[in-house]
């Protein structure tokens, strides 16, 4: 089980990493700026589903204690 749980936690920390390239976009849309772009759906549904992953992760967490 702890194999399992250092490969979740690596997998997270990595996903967090990924979004660094994102940040002037994520900064914009944290700003209220909104254009409706394509871009800008794709980035804010890669935020919701990163999101649903730290809250999932974060449940399993919290069950697992």
């Amino acid at each position: 089980m702890e194999a399992d749980k250092a490969r979740e936690i690596s997998e997270r920390d990595q996903l967090w990493a990924s979004l660094r390239g994102l940040r002037p976009e994520i900064d914009a849309l944290a700003a209220g700026e909104f254009d409706q772009s394509p871009r800008q759906q794709q980035v804010m549904m890669i935020l919701a589903r990163v999101i649903t992953a730290e809250l999932s992760f974060r449940e399993r967490l919290i069950s697992s204690e």
